[in-house]
């Protein structure tokens, strides 16, 4: 069964405007399945069945590093300047 995780991320450009990103995900460990969509754009990220856990996957937010974690135990996180982003 697929879950699916939301993230909001505040993000301050060089010229002091604020802009609203958005990290989706839809994920099942059971099937290795995983799609990611990073500010409406979709990127397959799936691995072979019951791979998820243990991984990361690493992307730009804007002009920022950021880290898709898949931890052992838990659920997905999102971290973006070495800050732990909360679930929307």
């Amino acid at each position: 069964m697929a879950k699916n995780y939301t993230w909001k991320i505040n993000d301050t450009l060089e010229d002091g405007s604020e802009i609203l990103h958005t990290v989706t995900l839809k994920c099942s460990n059971l099937s290795g399945k995983a799609i990611v969509c990073i500010d409406g754009d979709e990127y397959d990220i799936s691995v072979k069945p019951f791979g998820l856990k243990g991984t990361n996957q690493v992307f730009r937010l804007g002009e920022s590093p950021a880290v898709l974690d898949f931890p052992k135990k838990g659920e997905p996180t999102v971290t973006v300047n070495g800050e732990k982003i909360e679930k929307a």
